[in-house]
């Protein structure tokens, strides 16, 4: 009986501390409300952005192509794109779909993989040039996409990663 008292007593004295603790604060601390919301709320809607906002901020990829360095893409690779992708012949998909083959490859069109309606609905083929938009910032590129990559802002990984995707495949597209 005298351990319950203990407990009981040192439950009521933590609860009576925190209490007392609380009361304290709220004396020593005044908060100080603002005249105005520190982030203006608006009700009209966002203005609309166009499709090619994208493009517009890249140079083409072209000139850093020429210069990119494989090695360096595929470390690049292995770093940031690996957890969702493969890039090996017959590979697996995983969360992102396997990427032999990329560059001049139908988008949206490797088996065994559900791609967004966003991406089904991209079309065409994959160029150098969509590649880099797409690994600039996906979810710029393909509105809906189930991509959730930040991106890779510096314009000579992308170029190396790039050139790296490119010599996964069986005949490697030329360089533009």
């Amino acid at each position: 009986m005298a351990s319950f008292n203990t407990v009981a007593g040192c439950v009521l004295a933590s609860a009576l501390f925190a209490m007392v603790v609380g009361k304290v604060s709220n004396a020593v601390v005044h908060p100080h409300k603002l005249d105005k919301p520190a982030i203006a709320v608006s009700e009209e809607a966002p203005a609309a952005t166009t499709a090619a906002a994208p493009a517009a901020e890249l140079p083409p990829i072209g000139p850093e192509l020429a210069k990119a360095n494989v090695d360096a893409g595929k470390a690049i690779f292995q770093k940031q794109c690996f957890t969702c992708h493969t890039a090996d012949k017959g590979g697996a998909n995983k969360v992102g779909p396997n990427l032999w083959g990329i560059v001049g490859r139908k988008k949206a069109s490797h088996g065994g993989f559900s791609y967004s309606s966003a991406m089904q609905a991209k079309g065409g083929d994959w160029t150098y040039e969509d590649i880099n938009h797409l690994i600039f910032k996906p979810a710029a590129y393909v509105k809906g996409t189930k991509m959730a990559f930040a991106g890779l802002p510096k314009p000579q990984e992308r170029a190396d990663v790039i050139a790296y995707l490119r010599t996964m495949a069986d005949t490697p597209a030329p360089l533009p």
